[in-house]
């Protein structure tokens, strides 16, 4: 058995690229000019090898089963770009950067980090896992997607039952459990911490 959180996003990837696509042939077919042709070309080649590979992969993945925790992390667009076609040309499944031995986690931190969340310019809030190991050393990623709470809770309740011990000082995992919108219950614990 495993849990997957977090997926590539190829229906708004597809999307983004249908519209950008659009977008490059009304150019091509619009002008007579030559170099409008050529820009609308190159708004293809952009939607094709950038913008579709990079939204699909934007948001993090990870996954557990009964011996393993594995986690993505792509820190810049290059290396999503490279991760995308390794997936859809070569190996034809997501590549998981770290691997972690359910048997030599100590136990996981919860916590959460502020960030701005452009271009709106509001704050939002990520939840992150610290991943304590029985060597001394310490992993960390964000741990939650957008619209992951259902995955995420599940996989969280099978490390549970894994014998995997989480430490949650602000009570987070509680938080996505009930009903609350996470982003005012972690505003409002952020406010109380700054008093």
């Amino acid at each position: 058995m495993k849990y997957v959180v977090g997926k590539p996003k190829l229906k708004t990837a597809f999307t983004a690229l249908v519209a950008i696509c659009f977008v490059g042939l009304t150019l091509c077919m619009s002008t007579a000019w030559q170099g409008m042709n050529i820009v609308g070309v190159i708004i293809i080649l952009i939607g094709v090898f950038i913008v579709f590979p990079g939204i699909s992969y934007c948001e993090l993945m990870w996954k557990v089963n009964q011996k393993t925790l594995q986690y993505t992390y792509h820190d810049n667009m290059l290396m999503k770009i490279s991760s995308f076609f390794k997936h859809l040309l070569h190996t034809h499944r997501l590549e998981y950067q770290m691997t972690i031995e359910l048997s030599q986690i100590d136990y996981i931190a919860i916590t959460y980090a502020k960030v701005p969340r452009l271009p709106y310019g509001a704050i939002g809030y990520d939840v992150w896992f610290h991943v304590h190991m029985y060597d001394g050393s310490i992993y960390s990623f964000i741990a939650l997607t957008l619209s992951g709470r259902k995955d995420f809770n599940q996989a969280v309740d099978f490390m549970k039952e894994q014998g995997i011990h989480f430490k949650d000082g602000y009570h987070i995992l509680d938080a996505l459990h009930s009903h609350e919108h996470l982003s005012y219950y972690l505003e409002r614990i952020d406010k109380e911490q700054s008093k």
